[in-house]
Parts: structure tokens; C-alpha cells; sequence
């Protein structure tokens, strides 16, 4: 009985040491099982070449990548291949496959490397996992309604007041507008979302108040990360130098916000509020005012929710805007003949003057928003979207497994030459409406498209017809010679490689210091 006894003992340890192998490799491979189904599914794929480890991500840094699979994703087929950092996606460009991805709510997780812009974008809507997303969503959407939006119109025709006259100023001379048409929409944003007025506080140090308001400090470091695989890990990133600068910048963006929504709160509390609200339909209103009042009513969207979403909306709102702006300027400045199909619009809606434009006098501006709308599909600002498939996906002969990523690119599918001939140019008549309607409606997707598209897309529209006829009410804008293409570099956003150029030239009303009266 002993001699059995410690047989048994003896072999006991090795039996339970190869069970539990068995039992963590099984759980291991539950764990990965979508990754591997996607290794193998994309392995079996065509795209474009791609280097040990980091697959295609010294493509995307380089610039070539999106542009590239934009010209040449016919050679690859329906569905192309996009290797990552050791990690596999998938890239569409049809519309109906993009939408068979975008339109499911099944579809709404994002990838991993949107985690990458947490301490940039700050975690709202952007970046936000689907279940905080969905509450949140349904808290801001009525903020951003026609009836809430026309109360920011005098914020946005104010802002661009003092952007004309800025162009004014340079007449006759060649600028760069990138950095103009960026002041004016950081000027725009800190009124509408902080509510704090820039302008009336053009006679002060900007700079000395901007330091206090650290929303153009940051830095993006995804693609910085996505070529050191050894930085996607968060906790190794954060030791860099790199890292902790981005945690400083994340610390200083929340304390400046914190401060912010706590004054407000005071405001809003104080019993001379009363006056405001009796009068509400006829004040101005800020995104944090909104969000402050909610929290008292829900106070399941919390002060941190309120910052972090404050966050997002100065930061994202930034490089867009100004991109789509500044590149709709550009063009029209290198396009005369529409250049002047706006100006006898605005001509016709004004009558010659002076006044700012209301909510429906932007509405009828359909010539500029068709110009607006081309821009975008050339240059959308924002020139990828992604995605993780939650269940398997049918494109064509292929299944995409679930937890596959998916990589949408607007610049790409805005290219498809059966969807918009002659793709390369400028030809704003694509927007008519009797040619928007034949349009498949996932064919053009400057704000994404789904449930989870921009919750801002009618803020920005307004904001941008603000800023462009604002200008061209006063000057005729001009292509500078040799600097008449735009090079595109692919960032989170597009941006122009040396700047978009264009000649001011006042049209009339100028005093002689040079400001519109």
C-alpha cells in the first residue's frame, strides 16, 4: 500500500505540470484564436510590399502608403493586405463594402492604435470604447443641433471678421494661410467649446494667454510608436523621454480644462444666472457650459467625462477645420472661374453689405459648400478611418474573420474613378443636387459615416462657409506661381508639405490701415 502510494506521489507532480501546459496552451489559444484567424486570413492576401516586423508601417511614415493604395488598390483586389507592427488588417475601398462595415453597429469597436492618441485627443468620442461611446453620444448629440448651432453663428462670423481683415492686410502680397486659417478656428473653438473670447482680448499678450491653455502644445506620437514596436507597450513608452512629455502635456490639458468647468460651474450657480437664462435663446452658449448643465441633471456624465470630451473637441476640431479651410481656399484661389461663382453668391445674398452673416445666410450658400464638398474629397481631412469587425464579414469571395481590423480610406474611395470621374480634378458641380442624389451614399465620407461618424460635421460646415466667405466678401484670392499643387502629407490628418500659397488682392471698402470699414 505505501509502495503504491508513493508511486502514484512520484508521478503525480510531472501528470499535473503537463495538464496545466495543456489547459494555459488551450487558453492561449482561445485568447489569440481571432488574431491567428486573421494572420492567416490576410497572409492569404495581395497588397503592397511589405518589410520583416514592421510590415508596412515605414510606408505610412514615409508618406507613400495611402497614396499609393489610393492609385494601385485595383491591382490588389477587393479586399488588400496591410501589415502593421506585426499586426494584420485589411484596407476597403468600395462603398458597399465600407458600408456593409461602418453602418453595423456591430462594427463600432476601433483599433489599438486609436489608444495610441488617448493623451493627445484626450478619451472622448474619438477614442472612446463603445458602451461609454453610445451614452455619451446620446448626451452631446442635441448640442449640436440647427437650433443650438445658430446661436454659435455670431461666435463664427466674428472670428471671421478678424481673419478677413487679417487677409486684407496682406494685400497684394503672397502668404501662407495655413497658419491665418488655424488662428481663426483655434480663436472659433476656445469661444464655442471653453467659452473664453480671444478676441476681446486682441490688445493683450495672446501668447501669454495661450500658455494658459495648452491645446497647441501636443504632439502626435503614433507613428513615432508604430516604428519602435517596443513603444506600443505603454509602460516601457511611458520611461521615454517622449512619453512623459505626453503624459505632461495630458496633465496639463486636464488641470486647464478642470479649472475651466469648475469656474464655469461658479458662473452658472450664481444667482444673476437667472438673467441668463430668461434670455437663453439670445446668449451665446459654450460646449462646456452645455456639458456642465447636463452633469447637473446626469450626473452619471461626470466632470472627468466633461473634461475629457472638452479635450477632444479643442484638439480634434483644430487640424481638420483648419486643414479642410485653408485647402478650400487654396483651390479656390487656383480655380478663378469658381472662385467667382462664390463671390457673385455672396454678392447676391449680401447685396453689397457689411452686415455678418446669419444661420440662413449661410445656408444659401450652396455654390461655396459645393466648392467646400470637392476640397473635402480631394483633401478629406481626416484620411483614414478604422475599425474591428465584431463578427465575420462577407466581402465578395472573401470571409473577413471577426476581430479582423478594417482600414476604410476616404482619400482612396473619394479616387474611385466609377464613382467620380476624372478624380484628380477640381470639379465642385459633383455636389449639384441632382448629382448627389445618384451618388452611392458611402462614396464620399469626409466625416466618416454610420453611428459613429462626426457628431461635429454640420458645426464644421457652418464654420468653414463662415471663415471663406468672410474672405472672399472682401478679396480676390490668386494661385502663386510655381507653388499651384498641393503635396499632400498623411498624418491623422492631411497636411501641405510647404504650405498653401495664394495672392491677396483687396476687392474694395479698405481704409487706408489697410482694415475693412
Amino acid at each position: 500500500m505505501i509502495v503504491a502510494t508513493q508511486q502514484i506521489w512520484d508521478q503525480t507532480p510531472g501528470g499535473v505540470w503537463t495538464y496545466l501546459v495543456v489547459l494555459a496552451s488551450i487558453y492561449i489559444l482561445y485568447i489569440l484564436k481571432n488574431y491567428i484567424r486573421a494572420v492567416i486570413f490576410v497572409s492569404s492576401l495581395d497588397g503592397p510590399k511589405t518589410v520583416p516586423i514592421l510590415g508596412n508601417a515605414k510606408c505610412v511614415l514615409k508618406d507613400d502608403l495611402l497614396y499609393r493604395l489610393a492609385h494601385e488598390n485595383q491591382a490588389y483586389g477587393r479586399v488588400v493586405r496591410v501589415w502593421l507592427t506585426g499586426l494584420p488588417y485589411v484596407m476597403l475601398f468600395e462603398p458597399d463594402d465600407i458600408q456593409t462595415v461602418l453602418s453595423s453597429m456591430k462594427h463600432t469597436h476601433k483599433i489599438f492604435f486609436y489608444k495610441l492618441l488617448d493623451n493627445f485627443l484626450g478619451k472622448g468620442l474619438i477614442t472612446r470604447d463603445v458602451e461609454t461611446w453610445r451614452t455619451h453620444r446620446k448626451f452631446l448629440q442635441p448640442a449640436f443641433h440647427l437650433h443650438i448651432l445658430e446661436r454659435f453663428t455670431i461666435t463664427f462670423a466674428e472670428c471671421a471678421d478678424h481673419l478677413m481683415n487679417n487677409f486684407v492686410k496682406k494685400d497684394n502680397q503672397e502668404i501662407n494661410i495655413t497658419s491665418f486659417v488655424n488662428d481663426s478656428v483655434y480663436d472659433i473653438l476656445s469661444e464655442t467649446v471653453l467659452g473664453i473670447n480671444r478676441g476681446n482680448r486682441r490688445g493683450t499678450d495672446l501668447a501669454a494667454i495661450d500658455d494658459d491653455l495648452p491645446f497647441r502644445k501636443g504632439q502626435i506620437m503614433l507613428l513615432y510608436r508604430m516604428v519602435r514596436p517596443w513603444l506600443l507597450i505603454d509602460w516601457i513608452y511611458r520611461l521615454t523621454k517622449h512619453g512623459k512629455q505626453e503624459e505632461k502635456q495630458r496633465r496639463d490639458l486636464f488641470d486647464a480644462c478642470f479649472k475651466m468647468m469648475k469656474d464655469k460651474r461658479k458662473q452658472l450657480r450664481n444667482k444673476d444666472n437667472v438673467v441668463r437664462h430668461e434670455t437663453q435663446g439670445t446668449q451665446k452658449i459654450s460646449l462646456l457650459e452645455y456639458m456642465v448643465e447636463m452633469n447637473e441633471k446626469n450626473p452619471c456624465f461626470t466632470d472627468e467625462d466633461i473634461v475629457e470630451e472638452c479635450c477632444t473637441f479643442m484638439l480634434a476640431g483644430q487640424d481638420s477645420v483648419g486643414t479642410a479651410t485653408a485647402m478650400t481656399v487654396f483651390l479656390l484661389a487656383n480655380h478663378p472661374e469658381w472662385q467667382e461663382k462664390c463671390i457673385e453668391e455672396l454678392d447676391a445674398i449680401f447685396d453689397g453689405g457689411t452686415r455678418l452673416p446669419t444661420l440662413k445666410d449661410l445656408k444659401e450658400m450652396r455654390c461655396l459648400e459645393m466648392c467646400i464638398k470637392e476640397s473635402l474629397r480631394l483633401y478629406p481631412s481626416v484620411p483614414i478611418i478604422a475599425r474591428i469587425l465584431g463578427e465575420d464579414v462577407k466581402i465578395g469571395k472573401h470571409v473577413i474573420p471577426a476581430g479582423c481590423g478594417v482600414f476604410m480610406s476616404p482619400y482612396g474611395t473619394h479616387r474611385l474613378p466609377h464613382h467620380f470621374p476624372d478624380p484628380e480634378a477640381f470639379k465642385p458641380e459633383r455636389f449639384s443636387p441632382e448629382n448627389s442624389e445618384k451618388r452611392h451614399p458611402y462614396a464620399y465620407l469626409p466625416f466618416s459615416a454610420g453611428p459613429r461618424n462626426c457628431i461635429g460635421h454640420k458645426f464644421a460646415m457652418l464654420e468653414m462657409k463662415s471663415m471663406i466667405s468672410a474672405i472672399l466678401r472682401k478679396c480676390r484670392l490668386q494661385s502663386v506661381p510655381g507653388k499651384e499643387e498641393v503635396r499632400a502629407k498623411f498624418r491623422m490628418t492631411i497636411r501641405a508639405q510647404g504650405g498653401l500659397w495664394v495672392k491677396v488682392v483687396a476687392r474694395d471698402g479698405k481704409s487706408k490701415t489697410g482694415v475693412v470699414t
